[in-house]
């Protein structure tokens, strides 16, 4: 598909040259970074909410899965508009002066409305995918969802029409101003850590999609 059209809502004008709207840029850093903030207007108060919730990507569309009993994903799931925000921090840039200190660091913005997946099997087809994504081959290793399990969950998929990335990143473009003065940038890190196993699984060997995550 095209590269996304900025709206009133995604147009930036402020900083305007960090704003992306390629697909391959929105889409890098929504398969890159776990986790969403999910905002949405509440109907009956006026009153803002918001959620986080992990996430996943296939085609042009964002999944999130949660209970049936919850009040939020119900809101979800009626069609309320929403906003997505996904961000990560990458650096802190130590500018030579208070006021040019920044970060560097990804996000996307993403508005639309979510739609529940009713069909049991796409239903059941969409989590696998997003355990596939969590660690690879171990949907096949542990007891698969049950009809009970399916019948409270809800998947939401929300079609990726509307959105934005924005993007800083660099080292600070100050050196000018203040030559005797050390600049750069302290690299923020994150990521998966160590597997720890857990009471009853001590002495059990690791199963062959943990081994090849800890290869990766």
């Amino acid at each position: 598909m095209s590269d996304f059209e900025p709206t009133a809502r995604t147009r930036m004008r402020h900083c305007a040259h960090k704003a992306r709207y390629d697909r391959d840029t929105v889409y890098q850093i929504i398969d890159d970074i776990p986790e969403c903030t999910i905002a949405v207007c509440e109907p009956q108060t006026g009153l803002p909410r918001q959620m986080v919730s992990t996430h996943w990507r296939i085609d042009d569309a964002l999944y999130i899965h949660g209970s049936n009993g919850s009040g939020f994903c119900k809101l979800l799931a009626a069609g309320v508009p929403a906003a997505v925000s996904i961000a990560a921090t990458d650096g802190l840039v130590l500018a030579r002066s208070a006021f040019d200190t920044s970060i560097n660091f990804r996000s996307v913005s993403v508005y639309g409305q979510f739609e529940a997946v009713r069909a049991r099997d796409e239903q059941l087809a969409l989590l696998q995918a997003f355990y596939e994504k969590l660690v690879p081959g171990r949907w096949e290793e542990v007891r698969a969802p049950t009809p009970q399990e399916l019948a409270a969950t809800f998947v939401l998929r929300l079609p990726l029409s509307e959105a934005v990335a924005k993007v800083s990143e660099g080292e600070p473009d100050d050196q000018a101003e203040a030559p005797d003065v050390w600049g750069g940038v302290r690299v923020y890190r994150h990521g998966w850590g160590e597997l720890v196993a857990d009471g009853a699984s001590g002495d059990k060997p690791l199963p062959a999609s943990l081994r090849r995550l800890l290869e990766r």
